[in-house]
């Protein structure tokens, strides 16, 4: 049997998951899929292929750098978005040296999120390209 990762979700300790939900629905676009509680204290959001879990905790550890990267298509327009709600940006929307075109934007509870798109084809980082692959 052959292995295929197909999706990640990223799970965050929030202290206030109702505010938290608000936040991810107005800045980022997310929907919620699923609440347990009442108010909740776990909520499942979803937008297009990504998941983000979101899970009560009187202590949220929230780190000095951004805790995951999404690739999306229309970075500026998320961007614009993000702004519009009153986000906090921690990064610019910035062109990499690597290709991507991305920003950081940090939650209620200064957890940082990059968001990015790729604007010019990457090389095969693992050098195992097919060598029998026509060349370009």
């Amino acid at each position: 049997m052959t292995i295929h990762f197909q999706r990640t979700r990223t799970t965050l300790g929030v202290r206030d998951v109702t505010s938290s939900i608000d936040f991810y629905r107005r800045a980022l676009g997310f929907e919620v899929l699923v609440t347990m509680g009442d108010p909740p204290d776990f909520a499942l959001l979803g937008a297009d292929g990504a998941g983000l879990g979101l899970v009560e905790a009187a202590q949220p550890a929230v780190a000095d750098f951004a805790c995951c990267y999404v690739d999306v298509e229309g970075v500026e327009e998320l961007h614009d978005r993000c702004v519009a709600a009153g986000a906090r940006i921690t990064a610019p929307l910035t062109h990499q040296p690597w290709g991507n075109h991305d920003f950081v934007v940090a939650d209620l509870d200064g957890h940082q999120l990059a968001f990015g798109e790729l604007t010019v084809p990457r090389p095969d980082p693992s050098g195992l390209a097919d060598p029998g692959a026509p060349q370009s």
